[in-house]
């Protein structure tokens, strides 16, 4: 795997991801986020580095396994879809179960964005992947 074609891919995709993330959780989710048990201290810097980091750990994955899928978008998107299913579901389930009241909507809501998330990821993913 070129380092040069991960960090450029990783790059986009933290910049896509923090963008998503300003959109639905900062913007769209936001009054979720105002009542217990979410915290109210949170830094936004470890939000930002967090969405990198998940970029980065993405596309590390999908180099990895891009050629057991079609190339170009519809194959990176295809490749997201199982990565977003395999990280979300049923971890935001568990979520709710394990945490005081932990609103089990959410749940379900964090699971459809982290799929929809992953496919957009992997479709971008597999459209700069050029072998």
């Amino acid at each position: 795997m070129k380092v040069t074609k991960c960090l450029t891919i990783g790059l986009v995709l933290g910049v896509v991801a923090n963008v998503m993330d300003f959109i639905v959780q900062g913007n769209l989710l936001a009054g979720y986020y105002t009542q217990a048990p979410f915290r109210q201290d949170s830094n936004m810097v470890y939000m930002v580095v967090g969405d990198f980091v998940a970029a980065f750990v993405f596309t590390w994955v999908y180099l990895k396994v891009a050629k057991s899928f079609a190339a170009g978008p519809v194959g990176g998107a295809v490749m997201g879809f199982y990565a977003g299913v395999l990280v979300t579901f049923p971890a935001n389930i568990f979520i709710h179960l394990m945490i005081a009241n932990f609103p089990y909507g959410l749940s379900w809501i964090w699971t459809g964005y982290g799929i929809v998330w992953y496919v957009i990821a992997g479709a971008i993913a597999g459209a700069m992947n050029k072998n």
